[in-house]
């Protein structure tokens, strides 16, 4: 009976669709892994993670941009200042916008602009006053007498000397240039006014208006007057001016790592909180299978004779089925794995039946 069993079962698994199955099961194993639920969830996860890598670094560029123009302010500051004559010393005024930054050192100098003319050299020295005032509250962009002003220099100037022959031989020699309109008889003076001046913090410590006079006892003539002020850069700020890529790909880069240990972070938080409850199903099946014990091999007893441990252990296996029965559309599958089981365990009785006689 048992050998009719076993020749049945032989013949089951070698039949022809059976061999068809197993090759179309190899075949299509490695595409039922590629789109199992688990590859799935793989793919959207790396999908999510190189989106919010590349959002994360596009944001740190601009942040970093947004850094850099506040937080560096403007090198070079230029105002022309037009200069008026005919009551007294010649004086001009000019306003600034919000281009300066607390704490920030500038060098502030006076660039001038004068003729060559026998009068302006029997001047010799004379003097060149500056202030700076302010914001006012008013909207004037002249400054009031009644204003503060947040910082005030005097500095001395007067045009280069040079003797009566060594004039004559450069104007012999630069004749070409004057008469074609490229050169002019003027000399640019450069006066240094305030160096490393700073201002409070504070909108109201920063310059809104300048004063520039011309202090001299004989009358001047003058082309032009410029006021000029260049930031001074320290530490930090000198670094990031000086070597601009650098400081952009070394500042971005660390907001982005910032950005993204705080994003996976709470990516990982969100998944131990959203993570679904185990069932009371779940929790039966997981105690039935930690309750069904395992077959072992036939020991000896006291006696001398061999049990049956096949037998005990199917009761017990059976008593347990029992008391933990499928609930639903399960029952039909439970029952066919039970008849399934209790076959193949009259099998092995068989075989130990044979092997005893």
């Amino acid at each position: 009976m048992a050998d009719s069993e076993y020749a049945d079962d032989e013949t089951e698994y070698d039949s022809p669709s059976n061999s068809q199955a197993v090759i179309k099961d190899a075949l299509l194993a490695p595409f039922r892994v590629l789109l199992s639920r688990t590859a799935l969830r793989i793919y959207l996860n790396i999908f999510l993670f190189s989106g919010a890598t590349l959002l994360l670094l596009g944001i740190s560029g601009i942040a970093y941009g947004i850094f850099y123009m506040k937080f560096i302010p403007t090198v070079g500051v230029y105002r022309d200042v037009h200069l008026q004559f005919g009551d007294g010393n010649p004086w001009g005024t000019a306003s600034f916008e919000s281009e300066f930054v607390s704490s920030q050192p500038y060098d502030v100098a006076v660039t001038l602009d004068l003729p060559r003319t026998p009068n302006n050299l029997d001047v010799g020295n004379f003097m060149v006053e500056l202030t700076l005032y302010s914001r006012q509250t008013g909207g004037s962009v002249l400054p009031a007498s009644t204003l503060n002003p947040i910082s005030q220099s005097r500095r001395p100037a007067i045009l280069t000397y040079s003797s009566p022959l060594v004039d004559v031989a450069r104007r012999i020699v630069r004749l070409p240039l004057y008469v074609v309109g490229w050169r002019r008889e003027a000399e640019r003076l450069e006066v240094p006014m305030m160096e490393k001046v700073q201002f409070a913090r504070g909108a109201k410590n920063l310059p809104q208006s300048l004063r520039l006079e011309i202090q001299s006892d004989n009358k001047m003539q003058i082309y032009s007057a410029r006021v000029e002020l260049r930031a001074r850069f320290t530490g930090l700020r000198w670094c990031m001016y000086r070597w601009k890529l650098t400081s952009f790909v070394v500042f971005s880069s660390l907001f982005w790592t910032i950005s993204m240990s705080s994003a996976g972070l709470t990516w990982l938080v969100l998944s131990w909180v959203l993570q679904p409850a185990p069932t009371l199903k779940d929790e039966e099946e997981g105690e039935v299978k930690e309750e069904l014990p395992e077959l072992v091999k036939a020991e000896p007893e006291d006696d001398g004779s061999f049990s049956d441990p096949v037998n005990a252990k199917e009761e017990e296996r059976e008593s347990l089925l029992q008391s933990y029965p499928p609930a639903g559309d399960d029952a039909g599958q439970g029952s066919g794995l039970q008849s399934a089981e209790a076959r193949g365990v009259q099998k092995r009785r068989s075989h130990l039946t044979e092997d005893d006689r």
